[in-house]
């Protein structure tokens, strides 16, 4: 390959990386990328599950089912109507 074409790779793959880490930089707790000769190195650790708000949901008719599986889950102001509708908060199961 020219000089040329890897310069543009390199910087397309740079620009790809950095549009990445601005879409997911509210999920992210730590980012790490080293690049060397001998290679590149990255570290990507999100943040700690705070867990989730069930809430604003309306049910209507029979059978539905919302279910989160977190270590922390709150649910409130949710409208059923209709038979069998369940809103379900489970611990997460560690496998």
């Amino acid at each position: 390959m020219t000089e040329n074409v890897q310069i543009a790779l390199i910087a397309g793959i740079v620009a790809v990386l950095l549009l990445a880490l601005w879409l997911f930089k509210d999920k992210l707790d730590i980012f790490s990328f080293t690049a060397s000769k001998k290679g590149v190195t990255t570290k990507m650790e999100q943040h700690k599950n705070t867990g989730i708000n069930i809430s604003g949901n309306t049910q209507a008719g029979n059978g539905n089912e919302i279910t989160a599986e977190t270590a922390n889950v709150s649910i409130e102001n949710n409208l059923q109507q209709g038979d069998d509708n369940l809103i379900r908060a489970a611990a997460t199961s560690k496998k």
